[in-house]
């Protein structure tokens, strides 16, 4: 027994030094062996066989030599991580759009491909997204036998343990297998990510909440939700269910919500209740400037109409602040976050709701003014990129599970 922890010990150090030396290669651009050896304080001749072994498996390469001589009179051979090397499929059902990206192996999207979503069925909407994945791949000039695994996120309550989407209902999916769907396609490794987690995990990595160690991202599109970040870790909850802020009830008898229960935040403050709010302000004969537009209205005619300084479409914004302000002032008061960062489709109209949304939260919460409140600098790729983020990660995991021995994590 003691032999066999000894073993295991032993593959978990070399997989430790393997990520301390990949790592430095990966951010440091160009270095040599020497340079390895100095700044990760590992041994010379243990850096040199983990060099080795990632060129022989194409995850480094030698790219000339440096311009200063060694010693002995030899110029140092100088490292550079091969951004080709991997790649990883990135997967976001929208509600009308389903996006599919490649990146490589420094988790940069090289390429995107979109394609509607079949509300309803999502067999189809697979089948339709990995129609997609040889175009992404030859667009992004990576081979298909470097993928390494895949994230998809969708907008619904994800199981993490089966990657079983248990309700997204504005997708009008229940129970739909979806890591299930995309393995039976795909033959990788599969991990299936909430919208707001995906794009949680990005905006830390990436975005407004960079180098922040706990943080909420606030996302305001079609619906409302939140992805949680505690001390650097998303925060799934027991089955993967948290950060329904959007399906908490907010307004006492408000209006009825897509969950089917009424005066949710998602019923107040999401893309669905801006453009309902302008139906019913273009009904009531107030002069507007909503009624020059043609048709059902979205949010982006009521942005449109608060731009051009329509009194009408300015108040329903405000009126989203201030009750995405009191959601804010709960997830402050529960969790106490570094940072709350407002996502999504909607805040593209961030002048007229950022301020009523940090004055409503000033006031209905403990800390006052003391919170910040920011608007994501991602934009509308952020969920994409999360779960980009989210399949190197898995990818990540999976090697470790089979270099160490340690026990595999569903997810």
């Amino acid at each position: 027994m003691k032999e066999i922890q000894r073993k295991v010990d032993s593959r978990a150090m070399r997989e430790v030094n393997r990520s301390i030396v990949l790592d430095i290669i990966r951010r440091g651009g160009r270095v040599s062996r020497t340079d390895l050896a100095r700044r990760s304080t590992l041994t010379k001749p243990t850096v040199s066989a983990i060099v080795e072994d990632l060129i022989a498996t194409g995850i480094v390469h030698e790219v000339g030599y440096d311009h200063t001589v060694g010693v002995g009179g030899r110029r140092a051979r100088l490292l550079e991580f091969n951004d080709a090397s991997a790649a990883y499929l990135g997967v976001r059902f929208g509600v009308s759009t389903t996006s599919v990206g490649v990146a490589d192996a420094r988790g940069e999207l090289r390429a995107v491909r979109d394609v509607p979503t079949v509300v309803g069925d999502p067999e189809l909407s697979v089948t339709h997204a990995m129609d997609l994945v040889d175009e992404v791949l030859a667009e992004a000039r990576l081979p298909r036998d470097r993928l390494e695994a895949v994230g998809v996120t969708v907008p619904g309550l994800v199981a993490q343990s089966t990657g079983i989407v248990e309700l997204a209902p504005n997708l009008e999916w229940q129970h739909a297998p979806l890591r299930a769907l995309v393995q039976r396609s795909l033959d990788l490794p599969v991990v299936v990510l909430n919208v707001t987690n995906s794009g949680a995990l990005a905006e830390g990595r990436a975005g407004a909440a960079k180098g922040v160690r706990s943080y909420v991202w606030l996302y305001v599109g079609t619906g409302t939700g939140a992805g949680i970040v505690i001390d650097g870790r998303v925060f799934y909850g027991q089955k993967g269910f948290s950060g329904e802020i959007g399906h908490c009830p907010l307004v006492l008898d408000g209006p009825e919500c897509s969950c089917g229960l009424r005066g949710c935040l998602e019923a107040a403050a999401s893309g669905w209740a801006i453009a309902r709010a302008g139906e019913r302000a273009r009904a009531s004969g107030a002069p507007t400037l909503l009624h020059e537009h043609q048709g059902p209205l979205d949010a982006e005619a009521v942005a449109d109409a608060a731009r051009r300084g329509d009194a009408e479409a300015q108040r329903i914004f405000r009126d989203v602040g201030n009750y995405l302000g009191m959601g804010i002032s709960t997830l402050v008061n529960l969790l106490d976050p570094e940072m709350i960062v407002l996502a999504g489709g909607v805040m593209a109209a961030s002048d007229y709701i950022l301020e009523p949304a940090r004055e409503s939260a000033a006031k209905h919460t403990l800390r006052g003014k003391d919170v910040r409140i920011v608007t994501s600098t991602l934009g509308d790729q952020a969920s994409l990129l999360g779960s980009v983020v989210a399949a190197m990660e898995h990818s990540v995991r999976s090697y470790r599970v089979v270099a160490t021995g340690e026990r595999a994590v569903s997810g």
